[in-house]
């Protein structure tokens, strides 16, 4: 079965958009467990689904880009030029959000620059291993990445902002002869 785009793009058995795939959803999942700690700065906009969801589109985008790109003299410059550009118009789109939103250029920087430099670098490396990017596995890996991307959606938002383990609990108990009286003495009594 071949599916043809109007500007070229022919999708039988296309081992970029393959790779692209299986790096966003490496990305997402990547993304998504960055994400759980952070305090977003609006939790129905910035979430782990959102978060999966662009990791995807991303992947997707990649895939496509580098098939477009095939024949064309300084391939690799033009991907991760459109990449960085891409990136650059993330942290655009965050640094004009600040107006609207305290809190999105921190939140939303960090996790553009992970999923768009592992999206980038996985795409690139799994190109060149393609007896590894068979559709089964690039299913798996989607439907890993909307598995968790979807299942930890609204979880883990912690005030913070930083990465860490919650304090440590400690508990402290005084004894003394009359509390352990109270305690071993119905028990003795039994015997």
């Amino acid at each position: 079965m071949r599916i043809s785009f109007p500007i070229g793009i022919k999708l039988q058995d296309n081992l970029p958009v393959r790779a692209g795939l299986i790096a966003g959803s490496i990305a997402a999942i990547v993304g998504v467990l960055v994400n759980l700690p952070l305090d977003a700065p609006s939790d129905a906009f910035f979430n782990s689904a959102s978060v999966m969801a662009g990791s995807l589109v991303l992947g997707l985008f990649a895939g496509l880009l580098w098939q477009i790109l095939d024949g064309r003299a300084h391939r690799t410059a033009i991907f991760t030029t459109s990449l960085a550009l891409g990136f650059g118009l993330v942290s655009f789109i965050a640094v004009m959000g600040e107006t609207q939103m305290e809190r999105s250029v921190s939140y939303m920087v960090p996790l553009a620059a992970i999923v768009f430099g592992v999206t980038g670098t996985l795409t690139l490396l799994l190109l060149r291993a393609p007896l590894t990017l068979s559709w089964w596995l690039t299913v798996i890996a989607l439907f890993l990445a909307v598995g968790i991307g979807i299942g930890l959606a609204g979880k883990g938002d912690q005030q913070s902002g930083r990465l860490q383990l919650p304090p440590r609990v400690t508990a402290v108990v005084k004894l003394d002869s009359t509390s352990l009286a109270k305690f071993y003495l119905p028990y003795w009594s039994r015997l």
